[in-house]
C-alpha cells in the first residue's frame, strides 16, 4: 500500500480534508482515509506533497482517431469550415492511425484522466485501447444523408460496435452525430435500436449553422453539401430541440456536446424534457473553432449538469481534461473551484455510468489521484503556474 497526502485532499464526497492521507492498495483501490481534524500525526510511508489531491479526471467527450490532425487544422473559422478541412485532410490521405493514437493516449493518461468517452467512426483506435490503462466508454458515430444508404450505414455501425464489444468489452453505444448529419430514414433506424437504458452523445449548438440548416436548409453547412455534391433534402426539418425529441428516447442519459451557442430557453427545455440530460462542455475546442465559449454561467445558474471533455487534437492543442478546467476558471473567475472539478471528475463519471469506481475519492473505489500543484489557498483556486500530477 502506498499512502499520499497534501495540503488539501478533494473528495468531492465532503469537505477537503485538511493534510489528509490516502491509502492506495496495489490495485489502485482506496483502502484507508485519515482526517486528523486538527491532530495531526505521522503515519510511516506517506508520500507528502505541496497542492491538493484530487481524483482522476473523466473526459466525457474526444474523438482520438482525429489524433493525425494536430496543428493540421486552421483555428477560429468556424464549424463548418473545420469540417470541410477535415474532409479534405482525408482525402489528402491523412487518416486515423495507431502511433498518433497511442500518443493521444498517452498524453490523456499522464495528465490524469481516468476514464473518457471516445467517438468511434472506424476501427482505427482499437489496438491502442487495448494496451491503455485508460476506462473507455466508447460511441459508434452514425450518420448519413441519403435514404437510400441508410440500412447500410446501420450496418456498418453495428458491426464496429460488435468489433468493440469482442476486442474491448467496454461499454459500447451507437449514438447520432448531430441533428444535420443523419437523413430522416436513417434517424428512424437508429431510433428503433435505441433504449431507454442508452447512453447517448450527440454534437449540440456547436454552431448557429446548425439551426439555420435544420430550419431552412441554408447556411454554411448546407453550402458543403452541396460543394461535396450530397444530397441532403431527406433530412428532418425543424428546431434542433425538436428533432432529438423525436428521435431519442425520454428517459435515456442524453450527453449535449459542445453547448458553445445555447440559449437559456433551449437549455432549460432540454433539461425539462430529457430527465437525464448531460452538457459537456469543451472549452479549448470551442475557442479552436467558432472563437468563443458557451454562457457557462448561465449554464451553471440553470442548475444542468455540467461535465467536460476535450473533442480532439484537430480542434484542440491538448486533450488535458485539466487544461479544460483551466480555461473555463481563467475566462469566468467568479465560478468556485471545488464545482468546476466536480464537472471534471464525478460528473463526467455519472454521465459514462462509471461513479460507482470513479469521480470520488472514497473507500472502495479507484478513482486514481491526481496532484494539482502549487495551488492559490488563499482564494481557492488554481494559479497561472499550477500542473498537474498524476500520483496513482
Amino acid at each position: 500500500m502506498r499512502r499520499f497526502s497534501a495540503n488539501y485532499v478533494y473528495t468531492n464526497a465532503g469537505l477537503p480534508i485538511r493534510n489528509g492521507v490516502i491509502g492506495v492498495n496495489d490495485e489502485g483501490v482506496i483502502v484507508e482515509i485519515i482526517d486528523h481534524k486538527g491532530q495531526e500525526k505521522e503515519y510511516a510511508h506517506t508520500e507528502f506533497r505541496n497542492g491538493i489531491i484530487v481524483p482522476g479526471f473523466v473526459n466525457a467527450h474526444c474523438h482520438t482517431e482525429l489524433s493525425m490532425l494536430k496543428e493540421q487544422v486552421t483555428p477560429k473559422t468556424g464549424l463548418a469550415d473545420f469540417v470541410n478541412q477535415i474532409r479534405n485532410s482525408r482525402l489528402r490521405g491523412l487518416n486515423a492511425d495507431e502511433n498518433s493514437i497511442c500518443n493521444a493516449l498517452d498524453e490523456i493518461r499522464r495528465t490524469g484522466t481516468v476514464a473518457l468517452a471516445d467517438i468511434c467512426n472506424t476501427t482505427h483506435s482499437y489496438t491502442a485501447k487495448q494496451q491503455s490503462q485508460i476506462g473507455f466508454v466508447n460511441f459508434v458515430e452514425v450518420l448519413g444523408l441519403d435514404n437510400e444508404k441508410a440500412q447500410q450505414v446501420m450496418d456498418r455501425a453495428m458491426d464496429t460496435k460488435r468489433k468493440l464489444s469482442q476486442l474491448l468489452g467496454s461499454k459500447n453505444f451507437l449514438t447520432p452525430h448531430s441533428v444535420y448529419a443523419l437523413s430522416t430514414k436513417l434517424w428512424e433506424q437508429l431510433a428503433e435500436s435505441l433504449t431507454r437504458n442508452e447512453i447517448i452523445s450527440i454534437h449540440f449548438a456547436e454552431s448557429k449553422a446548425e439551426e439555420q440548416f435544420t430550419q431552412s436548409l441554408s447556411g454554411p453547412i448546407a453550402q458543403n453539401y452541396k460543394d461535396w455534391d450530397l444530397p441532403f433534402y431527406d433530412v428532418p426539418k425543424g428546431r434542433p430541440i425538436d428533432i432529438v425529441r423525436q428521435y431519442l428516447p425520454k428517459e435515456a442519459k442524453i450527453l449535449f456536446i459542445h453547448n458553445t451557442f445555447l440559449t437559456r430557453e433551449q437549455a432549460r427545455e432540454l433539461n425539462t424534457y430529457f430527465s437525464n440530460a448531460y452538457f459537456v462542455l469543451c472549452p479549448t475546442s470551442n475557442i479552436y473553432i467558432e472563437n468563443t465559449l458557451p454562457n457557462i454561467i448561465m449554464l451553471n445558474e440553470l442548475g444542468l449538469r455540467i461535465a467536460l471533455g476535450t473533442d480532439s487534437l484537430a480542434s484542440s492543442h491538448t486533450l488535458s481534461i485539466f487544461e479544460q478546467l483551466r480555461e473555463i476558471l481563467t475566462s469566468f473567475s467568479e465560478l468556485n473551484f471545488a464545482e468546476v472539478l466536480c464537472w471534471a471528475t464525478i460528473n463526467g463519471a455519472k454521465a459514462l455510468g462509471l461513479d460507482s469506481d470513479i469521480g470520488t475519492i472514497e473507500l472502495g473505489k479507484s478513482p486514481g489521484l491526481n496532484l494539482i500543484t502549487p495551488f492559490d489557498f488563499e482564494s481557492g483556486t488554481i494559479r497561472d503556474d499550477s500542473r498537474v500530477v498524476r500520483l496513482a
